[in-house]
Formats: structure tokens, sequence, C-alpha cells
């Protein structure tokens, strides 16, 4: 505590009406301390009057702040000089203010917070979310939603009490966790874009999502993933083993924690970006009030933003169990050289997924790769019937140029499951003796 100033230790000179807001940032998001009697270089100068200090502070915490905080103060003695020690502690009745405005530690700062920090100590202080507030407007449509449900709860018939068991319900009118799983969501701070840049950042693809039910935007990004994320297979022993150039198990959790998370009171979008070395995927809002950007990254605590949401994508199996998202995704990469990157600001968390270098190599894209597969079942299917065919019968039969046709043969010969006998014209493929 006389290390010097942080986000949880203040040093005041004397007395003066300033302490009484650091009061109310402490009061409103973390618990910290207030040392009367050092000044801003840290020297100790100590407080003449004890008592009369005191009683100042008493006093102004009393006659100024609503609700009045829970704290504690002592005084201590420090070399030949006597300090004052005020504790003040978190509190659950949020928000604390001063003179009607509410305030926050940034860093070694006291600051006002803005209209949506105030609208979150609000919430706060109700034990409410803001998915959890009342929907207002337009009807909601749930064909999407329900069959998904049927299929995870493994159910026959979604009625209207499994809604408000689920907590989408509330004396029966929708809530905004609501309006986000419906078909048609109407909720305009929900959009999510997905871009696949090229190396020279020309955009080489983009989807907006809007409109759209939530869990419809992570399946959507999923089979964004499977168009522009390569995949590499090798032998292990008896199996084959794919590598991808980011985990999609990574990837899946990155995104639904964005979408779990994200602050929908904001008007920003989510948006996960593809590049030739790394995915990233920004999700609006910092980090929920009561959790640290060490306690976040660590992965040892988890306070749900949206408490609904949170529990829907549990139930449909997107997420396995609420506080292991980062830890996860950190674990998909344990046996990389490159590790993934989370960074945290006030007003976003952006999550960077980097590619494996092996899994780049000599890949192919997914999409590619099904495509082959069509084709290669083609060129088996022709050589059953015909015992054996040339290129030029594969590259008709396949409808594609010679370059494409040489590299579906390859893989087929690679695989062991053709050979290639003679040579130019004369070349022919037959089928691989086991």
């Amino acid at each position: 505590m006389l290390k010097g100033e942080s986000k949880i230790v203040e040093y005041k000179r004397e007395y003066s009406k300033t302490i009484l807001k650091t009061v109310c940032a402490f009061a409103n998001y973390i618990d910290g301390y207030i040392v009367v009697g050092i000044d801003d270089f840290k020297h100790i100068v100590g407080v003449e009057d004890i008592e009369f200090v005191k009683l100042q502070i008493e006093s102004g915490i009393n006659d100024t702040i609503v609700p009045k905080p829970y704290y504690e103060m002592e005084s201590e003695m420090v070399g030949a000089k006597t300090v004052i020690i005020l504790k003040v502690y978190k509190g659950a009745s949020t928000p604390y203010t001063m003179n009607n405005k509410a305030y926050k530690r940034m860093d070694t700062s006291t600051v006002e917070v803005d209209r949506i920090g105030y609208e979150d100590l609000i919430l706060r202080g109700r034990n409410q979310g803001y998915d959890e507030q009342s929907y207002e407007g337009k009807e909601l449509k749930f064909n999407k939603f329900s069959d998904r449900l049927k299929n995870a709860l493994n159910i026959g018939h979604i009625s209207e009490d499994i809604y408000k068991t689920l907590g989408l319900m509330k004396n029966n009118k929708y809530d905004i966790a609501a309006a986000l799983v419906s078909d048609e969501n109407p909720i305009k701070n929900s959009k999510l874009v997905l871009i696949r840049f090229e190396e020279n950042m020309n955009i080489k693809d983009r989807i907006f999502l809007q409109g759209v039910s939530i869990v419809e935007q992570f399946e959507k990004s999923i089979e964004f993933y499977n168009k522009h994320i390569n995949t590499h297979e090798i032998i292990e022993g008896a199996y084959r083993k794919t590598i991808e150039e980011v985990p999609l198990v990574a990837f899946r959790e990155t995104v639904a924690n964005a979408i779990v998370h994200r602050d929908y009171s904001r008007e920003s979008d989510i948006k996960i970006e593809i590049f030739d070395d790394r995915i990233e995927v920004i999700s609006p809002g910092g980090l929920p009030i009561g959790i640290t950007e060490e306690e976040y990254i660590e992965g040892k605590i988890s306070i749900p933003r949206n408490k609904v949401i949170s529990d829907i994508f549990l139930r449909l199996k997107i997420i396995e169990r609420l506080a292991t998202g980062v830890r996860r995704i950190k674990e998909y990469y344990k046996d990389s050289s490159e590790k993934p990157i989370f960074c945290v600001s006030e007003n976003a968390i952006k999550v960077i997924l980097p590619k494996s270098y092996n899994a780049s190599l000599g890949t192919r894209n997914k999409k590619n790769i099904k495509e082959a597969s069509k084709e290669e079942n083609k060129i088996l299917d022709y050589i059953k019937k015909n015992r054996y065919l040339t290129r030029n019968d594969a590259q008709i039969l396949l409808e594609l140029k010679k370059t494409q046709t040489t590299k579906v043969l390859k893989n087929l010969i690679n695989g062991g499951v053709i050979s290639k006998i003679g040579e130019g014209k004369a070349t022919k493929y037959i089928k691989s003796e086991k």
C-alpha cells in the first residue's frame, strides 16, 4: 500500500472533496485504499490533527455519497509521521454517486463514468444483466431456435413454460435475450461481421450478419472458418491426423465467448477477421464489472455479462462450462510455438489466434479437399469399370483444366489409391495393388 499509487491505491497530501470521488469509484467497482498524508512525490508529510481529518472524511462520505458505502478508517505511524488509511469496500447497491455522478478508477486516476457505464452500474445494482431487460418491439418468431432446442434438450415440443424456465420470459413478456435468439433478431446492436483479407489487405470475402439469431451467427462463423482455413493431414501410425492452421475448437470457443459476453448496449459490431497469418476476433465491451484483466487472462474466473444468453449457449452445447473459455483456448495451443494473444481495453476485447506455420505448408483449402474427394470418386469409378484411364480420359471425365486434373491424380497417387504406369502419351493410371 505504501509502494506507490495504483488502480486500488490513491495518495492524498490532505483532505479535500476529491477524495469522495475516489470513494465512489472504489464502492462501484473494486476494494481500494486512500492514504491521507502522502504527497504526489511519495513524500510522507503526515496528518497533524488526526481526529479532525477523520471527522471531515466521515462527514463528507455520509453527507455527499448516495447510498452510503461501507468503509473502515484507521491511523498508522510511518516513520515519525502519522497517516490515515481509508479502506473502501466494493458495494452491491450500485451506482454509488456524488452529486448524481458516478466514478471509476482509470489506472491511478479517478474519472466520471459514461452513460453506458452508468447504466451497467444500475443493472448490477438490480442484479440484472442487459439481456434480462424487458423487450419492447415487434413480434418474435422462434421456429429455428425451437428446432435447435428440441435437438439439444431431446424433447418433442417447446412450450411457453420452457421459455420461462430458460429465462426468456418474465411476467408474460419476452426479454432482450429472447429477441437475440429469435429468428429475425431485431436488436440493433447485435451485428457480426466476417472478413477474409488477402495478403495486400484487399477484402477477399465479407459477410454481414444482422437480423438473424445470435445462434445462427455462431453457425455461420463456423462455416466461414471452414471456407477459409487450411488443413493438413498426416499419418501417425495406423491413423490419419488432421492439423488445422487455427484449431477449430479454439476458434469455436473464441467466437462463442465473443457472442455470449459482448456488450449489447454498445453501438459496435463483433468483427471476425481472417488474415494470412492469424484470426482476430473483436468483441464490443471491456471486462464485466468485478473481474480484473489478470483474472480474465489467467482464466480463473468468469462473470457472465449476459446470464441468460450464457445459459442458452450452455444448454445448446455450444459452450461446455462457464469460466473455462480462455483456459480452453490456451490448451488448444499448448503444443504450438505460436500462442493466442488476449488484448483487453475499456471498450473491447480482442483475441488473436495465430496460424500454425506447419499446418499452412502444403495444405489445401477444406473446400478444395471436399471437391477433390468428389472428383477422386469419379476417377475410381471409371477405373473400376474400364481397368485404367489416361490423363485425357480424366480431364474429359472431370471437365477440369489440365493442371487441376493432374492435381487430382497426384492426390490419388500420393494416397496410394492408384498407380501410374508408362511414360509420356502412353501413361496410364490403374488401381493400386493392395
